[in-house]
């Protein structure tokens, strides 16, 4: 899917996103402030056909070549390690922030319903290919700088909500994500790694993921676009200092 010459990309000065899914909601956001800061992308789509990537499509081509869109399947190893490959082709490449926000919510999955196969799909999707795909960047020698996860606040232990009926395995799978984000960034720091790591809670989000009906009021709910604004500042106020921290849209230090 890349077809921008290389050329293009010689100048360092530029700050580049690597947005991992990217085809709608939080990721499309990303992309779209991110075009209109003047900043260099890289962004994935599961499936370069599939309908809801018509909206990075229509972002990317109508940028003069500063969003590059490539194919990454989280679900499979196979395709992250040639996504990953072809970004090892291009001259002079660094990576200053990595945002995975690829993820996955089928409602309801209660502990006492859910079936083997759907704990396994959210944990795949939500956990073990986000931390795949930071494992293979980071085992390249691509210069990375900052690697934020998407979580959510249904994976905190320390702020479990009792009434999110029908949550389990999403809260469980970021959870998980949680616990092994830490266990990335203690890595790095024993092996003097200044990539920075990170977990976010954007918020409650207007996505078509959320838009689900639930049995309680849900409080607080924003837009992409305001979550986005302020995960970017967030994002780039934080230092080696930070890696291995979660944080809110607002800013907020939040509890795992």
């Amino acid at each position: 899917m890349n077809q921008i010459p290389d050329v293009l990309y010689g100048d360092q000065d530029l700050t580049t996103w690597l947005i991992v899914g990217a085809s709608r909601g939080i990721g499309l956001e990303f992309v779209r402030q991110l075009l209109a800061r003047g900043e260099r992308i890289i962004a994935t789509v599961r499936e370069p056909w599939a309908s809801h990537a018509s909206g990075l499509w229509g972002q990317a081509g109508s940028d003069h070549g500063r969003c590059q869109m490539y194919v990454c399947d989280i679900l499979s190893e196979d395709s992250i390690v040639q996504f990953v490959a072809q970004l090892t082709t291009l001259r002079n490449f660094k990576i200053d922030y990595v945002v995975i926000n690829a993820g996955v919510l089928r409602y309801p999955n209660r502990a006492t319903e859910f079936s083997f196969e759907e704990f396994a799909f959210h944990l795949h999707t939500n956990t073990i290919g986000p931390i795949i795909t930071a494992q293979k960047l980071l085992q390249t020698n691509i210069p990375v700088g900052t690697i934020v996860f998407m979580s959510s606040d249904s994976g905190s232990h320390g702020n479990f909500r009792e009434m999110e009926d029908g949550f389990a395995a999403y809260a469980a799978s970021k959870s998980a994500l949680n616990m092994a984000i830490r266990h990335m960034a203690a890595e790095l720091k024993r092996k003097d790694d200044d990539t920075i790591i990170l977990a976010m809670h954007p918020g409650e989000v207007a996505t078509d993921m959320a838009n689900i009906n639930l049995t309680w009021q849900v409080e607080g709910i924003i837009t992409p676009e305001q979550s986005v604004v302020n995960m970017l500042e967030v994002i780039q106020s934080k230092g080696i200092q930070h890696s291995g921290t979660f944080w809110t849209w607002e800013g907020k230090p939040y509890v795992w």
